[in-house]
C-alpha cells in the first residue's frame, strides 16, 4: 500500500510539474525582448511578407546573419521592407558585413552585392558587432554592419562596434570602405546612431589608395537621399596615413548631411606621401563643385591627430558647401595642411564649395608649414568663407587672406554672438544656451518628459478597459528615440501624448453578479411568509450602480448586506386555520401512513419480482468485495 500511495505521489507531482512548464515558458517569452547570437545562421525571417505593410521581421542575431547570407549569395531584395522586433547581441563573434562585396562595382563590374531593401531598426539596439581583430585583422573592400547599401536604413542603433580591417588589393589599388553602419550607403540614412565605436584600419604594402574611405558612420556616401539625425561616439586609428577619414569618408555629390554630430577622436599615421584628408566631421567633398552638396546644422567635438589635411570639421572642402556647423576639437601634427575648422581647399575652382554661419573654439596644434586659424586660404580666390568665426587663440595661426573673424569664448557665449551667426535669419537654427557657445540644432533632444510618462504609466494595467490601454499602447509605441533638439517640440508632444492617454485611462466596470444573485434570492422569497421584509428591501434600494473595478469591495458590501438581510428573516408563527397550519397537518398525515408493502415491524414485504435485476447486481457486486478482501488477507499473511 505504501508503494502504491508513492507511486500515485510522483505520478501526480509529475504531472503537475508538466502542466507547469508551458506556462513558465510563455512567460519567459514575453518578457524577453533581447537576443544573444550564438554564431547560427536561421533559414527564414521570424515573419512578414517583405510587404510595406508587412514587412520582413528579424528578431535574433541568427535572422540577421541570414539576411547577410541570403544578399552576399546574389538577392538585392529591392523593394522589400525589414524590421527589427527585439535587440540583438552578436556576442563578439565575426561577422560578415551584408553585402560583402564591392569592389567590381567600382570598375564598372556587375560581380558585387548589394542590399536594395529598407531596413527600419525600430529603435532597438544591434551590439557587439566585431569584424576582424588586433592579432587578426581581416581582408576585404566594404567592412560595417551592411557592406554595401542603396535602401533606406532608418532608426538603427549600434552599440561596441569593433572593426579591424586591411583594404584589399584589387587590380594593384587598395580598396577598402570602412563604417560603423556600413561601408557605402547610397539611400537615406536617418536616425542612426553608432556608439563605443573602433575602428582600426590600414592599406596593403604597395598599394595605391584609390577608394580608401573610413568614416564612424558610412564610409562613402554617395545619391540625394541624404542623411539625417545620425551621430557616432568612438575611436577611429589609421595606419597607413591614406584615405578619407571623418564621420563620413567621402560624400558624393548632390548628397545631403543635417543635424547630425561626430564625437570620434582620430588618430591617422603622419605620412607625407599617404594624402589623408581628415576632419572630425567628414574626410572631405567629392571634388564636384554643386550647390546641392550640402551638409547643414551639423558638429563636431572629437579632436584630430596626424593625417595629411586635416581641420576640425572637414580634412578637404572639395566641392563641399557647410553651413550653419561648428567644431570644438583640436588638430595636430598634420603634415600637410591644418586648420581648426576645414584643413584645405580644392587645388582647381571645378572643387570650390562654401563655408556659411559657422564657428570653431578648438587649437591648432603643430609646426607644419601651412597653418590656418579657420579654414585654408590664400592670395589665390578660392572657396567663399562667409560670417564664419574661430577662437581668439588661433590668431597667431591666422593668414592674412582668411575671412573668418576671432572672437573669445566668452564672446561666444552671448546672444550677440548667436544672433550674429543666426545672421537675421532664424531659420539658420542657431540657438543661444546660457553659459555655452551657440548650439546648431544637432545636440541630443531632452527626453526627460517623455522618461517621467512613461515611469508614470500605472503598474497594473488589467484593471482598465482595453479601449483605453490601446490607446495608452498607441502613444507608448509612438516614442522615436533619438530625435535632435531642433525636434524637440515632436519629442515633448511625445510626452503629452503619453500623459494624455493615461488620464484617459477608464477602469472596469465592477462585478456586480454576487448582487443580481442575492437580489435574486430575496425575489424569490414571499415576504408575507415574514415578520419583517424591510431590512431585505432597505438593502436592495441601497445597491448603487456604476461602480468602477476599484470599488469592488463596495459592490461585494452590498451583495454582502443583502446575504445578511435575508439570513437575519424571522418567519411568522403558523396560526390554526391558516394555509399554513393546513399544509403543516397533511404533510404529517402523509408522513404517519402505514406503507402497504411493509409489515408492522415496518420491513418492506419481500417478493417483489419488479427490482430481480437489481438485487442480483448488488449480490454479485457483494461478493466481489468478499473475494478481494479475501486476496488481500491471504497475500498479507503470506509476507507476515
Amino acid at each position: 500500500m505504501k508503494t502504491k500511495k508513492k507511486f500515485l505521489t510522483i505520478l501526480l507531482t509529475v504531472c503537475l510539474v508538466m502542466a507547469m512548464i508551458p506556462m513558465t515558458v510563455l512567460a519567459a517569452d514575453e518578457v524577453q525582448d533581447s537576443d544573444t547570437w550564438d554564431g547560427s545562421v536561421a533559414t527564414a525571417f521570424a515573419g512578414g511578407t517583405g510587404a510595406a505593410e508587412d514587412p520582413y521581421q528579424i528578431s535574433s542575431g541568427a535572422e540577421l546573419a541570414y539576411l547577410a547570407s541570403a544578399v552576399n549569395s546574389g538577392e538585392s531584395y529591392g523593394d522589400k521592407y525589414f524590421v527589427l522586433t527585439k535587440d540583438i547581441d552578436l556576442n563578439g563573434l565575426s561577422w560578415t558585413p551584408i553585402a560583402n562585396s564591392f569592389s567590381d562595382a567600382l570598375f564598372g563590374g556587375s560581380d558585387y552585392s548589394m542590399f536594395s531593401g529598407n531596413f527600419d531598426g525600430k529603435g532597438h539596439m544591434i551590439s557587439n558587432l566585431t569584424i576582424g581583430t588586433a592579432s587578426t585583422p581581416a581582408e576585404g573592400d566594404v567592412f560595417g554592419l551592411f557592406g554595401a547599401a542603396d535602401g533606406k536604413i532608418s532608426n538603427v542603433n549600434l552599440n561596441h562596434v569593433s572593426i579591424n580591417g586591411v583594404a584589399k588589393k584589387v587590380s594593384g589599388y587598395a580598396i577598402g570602405l570602412t563604417g560603423g553602419l556600413a561601408g557605402s550607403a547610397s539611400g537615406g540614412i536617418e536616425n542612426c546612431h553608432v556608439t563605443d565605436l573602433s575602428i582600426n584600419m590600414t592599406t596593403p604594402e604597395n598599394g595605391n589608395a584609390a577608394a580608401y574611405w573610413i568614416g564612424g558612420l558610412v564610409g562613402a556616401f554617395d545619391r540625394t537621399q541624404g542623411i539625417k539625425e545620425c551621430s557616432v561616439s568612438g575611436n577611429i586609428n589609421e595606419a597607413s596615413g591614406k584615405g578619407s577619414i571623418g564621420l563620413i569618408g567621402e560624400l558624393g555629390e548632390a548628397s545631403e548631411i543635417s543635424y547630425s554630430r561626430a564625437d570620434v577622436s582620430l588618430d591617422v599615421e603622419a605620412n607625407a606621401r599617404g594624402g589623408a584628408d581628415v576632419g572630425g566631421f567628414i574626410g572631405k567633398g567629392n571634388g564636384n563643385k554643386n550647390e546641392e552638396t550640402v551638409i547643414k546644422n551639423c558638429y563636431a567635438t572629437g579632436n584630430v591627430t596626424g593625417g595629411s589635411y586635416i581641420g576640425g570639421f572637414a580634412g578637404s572642402l572639395w566641392g563641399l558647401n557647410i553651413k550653419n556647423c561648428y567644431a570644438t576639437g583640436n588638430v595636430t601634427q598634420a603634415v600637410a595642411s591644418m586648420a581648426s575648422f576645414v584643413g584645405t581647399d580644392a587645388s582647381a575652382g571645378y572643387g570650390y564649395g562654401s563655408v556659411k554661419n559657422c564657428y570653431s573654439t578648438g587649437s591648432v596644434i603643430g609646426t607644419v608649414a601651412y597653418r590656418y586659424a579657420f579654414a585654408m586660404q590664400d592670395a589665390t580666390e578660392r572657396s567663399e568663407i562667409t560670417n564664419c568665426y574661430f577662437a581668439d587663440g588661433n590668431l597667431e595661426v591666422k593668414n592674412a587672406h582668411e575671412a573668418a573673424v576671432a572672437k573669445s569664448l566668452t564672446e561666444m557665449k552671448t546672444e550677440d554672438f548667436t544672433a550674429a551667426l543666426n545672421a537675421d535669419d532664424k531659420n539658420n537654427g542657431w540657438t543661444f544656451v546660457e553659459g555655452r557657445t551657440p548650439i546648431c540644432g544637432a545636440e541630443p533632444a531632452d527626453y526627460s518628459a517623455v522618461d517621467a510618462a512613461l515611469e508614470s504609466i500605472p503598474s497594473d494595467l488589467t484593471v482598465y478597459t482595453d479601449e483605453s490601454v490601446e490607446g495608452l499602447n498607441v502613444a507608448t509605441t509612438s516614442v522615436v528615440r533619438g530625435r535632435v533638439i531642433a525636434r524637440q517640440a515632436e519629442v515633448d508632444e511625445m510626452a503629452k501624448a503619453i500623459e494624455e492617454a493615461i488620464a484617459a485611462l477608464e477602469y472596469k466596470d465592477a462585478d456586480y453578479s454576487k448582487v443580481e444573485e442575492a437580489i435574486e434570492k430575496a425575489n424569490g422569497l414571499n415576504k408575507e411568509d415574514y415578520k419583517d421584509f424591510t431590512k431585505v428591501e432597505e438593502a436592495i434600494n441601497a445597491v448603487v450602480r456604476g461602480k468602477n473595478i476599484k470599488e469592488q469591495a463596495e459592490v461585494d458590501e452590498m451583495a454582502k448586506a443583502i446575504e445578511d438581510a435575508i439570513a437575519a428573516l424571522e418567519k411568522k408563527p403558523a396560526q390554526a386555520g391558516s394555509k399554513t397550519d393546513q399544509n403543516t397537518k397533511t404533510n404529517t398525515k402523509t408522513n404517519t401512513k402505514t406503507n402497504p408493502k411493509a409489515d408492522s415491524s415496518g420491513i418492506p414485504k419481500t417478493g417483489d419480482h419488479e427490482n430481480a435485476g437489481l438485487m442480483l447486481a448488488m449480490l454479485y457486486l457483494s461478493g466481489a468485495v468478499i473475494a478481494g478482501s479475501v486476496v488481500i488477507w491471504k497475500k498479507k499473511k503470506y509476507r507476515a
